[in-house]
């Protein structure tokens, strides 16, 4: 019997809905860029959470124009949320790092490689876009700036945690962290960063915040009053869902 293969390299996890829009050339500029700093060490899952555009078919095509690395597909109907997708993408995520990150990249990759250099360091590492030294290329609306302030406002005194940015779309784990918090998450929409950030602090997890350098990408699916209103009921639920 052989023995098992311990997982190595970084995955990356990129969930998707209704982005046949925006995925091109960005997406194939990100994955040249990600091979020629991490070479066989690189694997991309990504995760069409239900679109109903041609997202799948672009998807099929960046797989076969770059059929050297490995690239998973995983794909369902219909539309979950943000949380269920990147939950399956990352229990599904073969690396010994799992890197999760926003299908319109809007945060620069370099960050990226600095956050999996981080992983030396810690079990988690977060980016934030409230820090001093965040370099904003172009910035949210105000609206969509004040809500996302109230949320994390909010979210830290409701959960007992103390982050500056909840749901900044880059986060770096070590697998047996992430396998451990992921499979326990149960929020399948937006308020999902909020969970898994609760369920890593109170398991004592080593969490790193570093600034970013990111720019706002038109064609979000947030709808802000609206999602607010519904993070809200779902910070709720994240006390009700682990009170054990």
């Amino acid at each position: 019997m052989k023995p098992e293969q311990k997982p190595s390299g970084v995955s990356f996890v990129i969930p998707c809905y209704n982005e046949a829009a925006r995925l091109e050339p960005g997406l194939s500029e990100a994955i040249k860029f990600l091979e020629a700093r991490l070479g066989s060490k690189l694997s991309l899952v990504f995760v069409n959470d239900g679109s109903t555009d041609r997202t799948g078919e672009v998807l099929a095509s960046c797989r076969g124009k770059f059929s050297h690395i490995p690239i998973e597909i995983i794909e369902y109907w219909p539309n979950r949320g943000k949380g269920y997708a990147v939950k399956r993408g990352v229990l599904q995520a073969g690396g010994e790092k799992v890197v999760v990150t926003d299908a319109d990249f809007s945060v620069d990759l370099e960050e990226a490689l600095k956050f999996i250099a981080k992983l030396d360091e810690f079990d988690i590492v977060i980016g934030t876009k409230k820090h001093a030294a965040t370099q904003s290329i172009r910035h949210q609306t105000w609206p969509r700036r004040f809500l996302g302030k109230g949320f994390t406002v909010l979210t830290n005194l409701w959960l007992g945690i103390n982050f500056s940015d909840i749901t900044c779309g880059l986060k770096a784990f070590r697998r047996e962290a992430a396998q451990a918090i992921f499979s326990q998450q149960r929020l399948e929409r937006w308020s999902y960063d909020a969970e898994i950030l609760y369920l890593a602090s109170r398991a004592g997890y080593r969490i790193a915040e570093l600034p970013v350098r990111w720019r706002h990408v038109e064609g979000s699916k947030v709808v802000p009053f609206l999602d607010t209103i519904r993070s809200f009921k779902e910070l709720i639920a994240i006390r009700l869902y682990h009170l054990k």
